[in-house]
């Protein structure tokens, strides 16, 4: 099949990793994919298999988009077409409609939609939700990556149900290298004087609430024999520097700029940290299992509790509570859960699995 994801661009981000996993496995099983951008760029770009063609609408804005989408729906007549993230995916179905319906047309939400258009699009939510109604009832499927993101969907017009299928992320396919002499590189990268690291990874942006994790992380009894690494870019940067350092923990808390490969910071880190205010999965929280690293997250709608199965396996606390917050990263860096027992968890996200189901989801679409 000719498969065309519609994105963006390649920057870093869940959504985009999703992606880039889900075509290297589908090119190795034959298919031909490539990634219709509204710009070429992106941390990503790099690294991704040569064999994925990357055609870029060249445009900066949204609502410049429509005809070069349509033009490349009309050129390359794709089989399957993947859209991802509203509002591009709404623009989808309308250069879909224009093109007379090439191919399959499947929308893809990757975070809780109303939280994300409330408290961060600050888009005017009686028109998002009239454009979603119109819009979403033409595809031919909406995948969404939780069962918190499918219900938010639902409340908005239950006439969707019957379109939409969970499925959710799979897991960053990884090469993993047997790091030599853990203990000498956990000093290295946590300091000598370290006895618990905790990290975070993820944007630095209003939906992640750094500074809930940060008042958390001040909060800790015993925060002298701890540091916080928080992995990651974006336009909060400098005002939570700032706020670190009004709270004169610049040597504590360390801000890393986002890197593809981040496994030496998982496997010498006592503690994940998640403090999101809403999320659609939580890539990161998969992966932390993954590696066998205990895990606090925010109960934030939605993800955290459906991968941690309500607390089964990491421990959960509401949101914007960072005395909470606190007190469950304490007793988990005191506790710690069984390494193995993650390990398994997070093998229900594996890409062979997640693939699978997509592809069904796909052939089984008419």
């Amino acid at each position: 099949m000719k498969i065309a994801f519609i994105l963006p661009d390649l920057r870093a981000g869940g959504a985009e990793k999703v992606c880039i996993n889900l075509a290297t496995d589908w090119i190795d099983k034959g298919h031909s994919v490539t990634f219709v951008l509204m710009n070429r760029r992106g941390e990503y770009l790099k690294g991704i298999s040569k064999k994925i063609k990357i055609s870029s609408l060249k445009k900066k804005k949204l609502r410049q988009i429509f005809f070069p989408l349509l033009s490349f729906l009309y050129n390359k007549k794709p089989d399957i077409i993947l859209a991802q993230m509203w509002p591009l995916t709404s623009i989808t179905v309308l250069a879909w409609l224009a093109s007379f319906k090439i191919g399959k047309l499947f929308l893809v939400d990757h975070v809780h939609l109303t939280s994300s258009v409330e408290r961060e699009i600050f888009f005017p939510k009686k028109i998002f939700k009239l454009i979603l109604k119109i819009t979403y009832l033409f595809a031919n499927k909406i995948i969404v990556v939780s069962n918190g993101v499918k219900k938010d969907l639902v409340q908005i017009s239950e006439k969707l149900e019957a379109k939409i299928k969970v499925i959710y992320n799979p897991l960053i396919k990884k090469k993993k290298i047997k790091l030599k002499n853990i203990s000498s590189l956990k000093k290295k990268i946590w300091g000598k004087d370290t006895k618990y690291g905790i990290l975070n990874i993820g944007s630095l942006k209003t939906q992640k609430d750094h500074f809930n994790l940060i008042e958390a992380f001040s909060l800790l009894k015993f925060r002298k024999n701890c540091k916080l690494l928080i992995i990651g870019d974006g336009p909060l940067k400098n005002k939570l520097k700032k706020y670190v350092k009004s709270k004169n923990l610049d040597k504590d808390i360390i801000f890393i700029k986002f890197e593809p490969n981040l496994q030496k910071y998982y496997e010498t880190a006592d503690l994940f940290v998640s403090s999101s205010k809403w999320e659609g999965f939580s890539n990161v929280i998969a992966e932390s299992l993954s590696y066998g690293l205990s895990v606090v997250s925010t109960n934030c709608k939605s993800g955290p509790s459906e991968i941690l199965k309500k607390g089964k396996y990491g421990d959960l606390v509401p949101i914007e509570n960072p005395k909470k917050l606190a007190l469950a990263i304490s007793k988990s860096l005191q506790k710690k859960y069984d390494k193995n027992l993650l390990i398994k968890r997070s093998e229900d996200f594996s890409v062979s699995k997640i693939s699978k189901k997509y592809l069904k989801l796909i052939y089984n679409e008419k």
